[in-house]
């Protein structure tokens, strides 16, 4: 039987959670996406490692730099990017630790 890689993992964590992908945005980045959605819902990786939004957020940011031609430069990425910081509001918060930036907004 073959080894699920992790974007298999991903997907397939992502529609036991009944994810959406990329909301208002290109199916370009849908694993992107799709790991994002996984660490607002669970407040953890698909790995189950604790990640808090700001780690998701910026990992977010670095996956769609690293799937786009314009690497660091993307212009998705650091608009997603900002979007998902101001706006984004994750389900659950990883047990091990607090989002300083969490605490700004509250």
């Amino acid at each position: 039987m073959p080894v699920a890689t992790y974007w298999d993992r991903v997907r397939n964590r992502a529609a036991e959670l009944g994810t959406d992908g990329c909301s208002f945005g290109t199916s370009a980045y849908r694993d992107c996406c799709l790991e994002h959605d996984i660490a607002y819902r669970t407040g953890a990786t698909v790995d189950s490692e604790p990640q808090t939004k700001a780690q998701a957020d910026t990992r977010f940011r670095a996956c769609m730099q690293a799937h786009s031609r314009l690497g660091w430069w993307s212009p998705m990425a650091w608009t997603r990017y900002i979007v998902v910081r101001w706006f984004g509001r994750p389900h659950a918060q990883p047990k091990d630790s607090q989002d300083p930036a969490e605490d700004a907004t509250t």
